[in-house]
């Protein structure tokens, strides 16, 4: 037997969830959007194309505020108009995001997946980045790859994933509380904030304090 704390959301129950505002997911624009048991989503007009030439690296040791503004220039945004194709060529890799605004409860995780019809050209909506806490609101980011062998014309508007919802008994540590919510209330293809997360934080002070290498004279 299924377990309906934790099952997933059926069609109607999606349905009932958007009219009850439990569930945000703005502009819907078409009631195809939702199948039997998830929400078609579309892309955004704004991408994130990442400079390789401009770095060869990005350096841990170097502080928050430098790692910040090296990720900054590290990353392009683009924003294609109507009709305008983004070409993602074969190997590479971009950031974009849901056209939709996205929110949820305090009792539903989302899963996100791209559709197959994408997956078949080679396209990969998401790298990791597939699971959708409790309580997050905005815009969700596609870690867009083409593992393909011809290039992808992507237009505004496509529906090139899917999300679905699955109950839970509520978390006590939900995204707008939790430890990391680096994220929160994002609007298009947020680049990475790693430089946030404590584990850069350790390793940057490590890395400052650490003893010079035998035969090398110190700072």
């Amino acid at each position: 037997m299924f377990d309906t704390e934790r099952s997933i959301l059926t069609d109607a129950e999606i349905v009932a969830r958007l009219i009850r505002g439990s569930i945000v997911i703005t502009p819907l624009i078409d009631p195809e959007q939702i199948g039997a048991t998830s929400v078609d989503l579309r892309l955004g007009p704004e991408f994130a194309i990442l400079r390789r030439t401009y770095y060869g690296h990005l350096d841990f040791a170097r502080d928050q505020d430098t790692i910040r503004r090296d990720v900054q220039r590290y990353t392009q945004r683009i924003q294609v108009k109507a009709l305008e194709p983004f070409v993602i060529h074969p190997g590479e890799f971009a950031l974009g995001a849901t056209l939709e605004f996205i929110s949820l409860p305090n009792d539903l995780t989302g899963f996100l997946e791209g559709r197959s019809t994408w997956g078949r050209l080679g396209l990969q909506v998401h790298s990791t980045a597939s699971f959708v806490d409790p309580r997050f609101n905005g815009n969700l980011v596609f870690e867009l790859q083409n593992v393909g062998k011809v290039p992808i014309e992507l237009y505004a508007g496509l529906r090139i994933a899917q999300i679905s919802f699955n109950r839970s008994s509520g978390s006590i540590q939900t995204y707008a509380v939790g430890r990391t919510q680096h994220y929160k209330g994002q609007l298009g293809p947020v680049g990475s904030k790693f430089y946030l997360d404590r584990d850069f934080e350790r390793i940057n002070h490590l890395l400052k304090t650490r003893l010079p290498s035998p035969g090398k004279k110190g700072p």
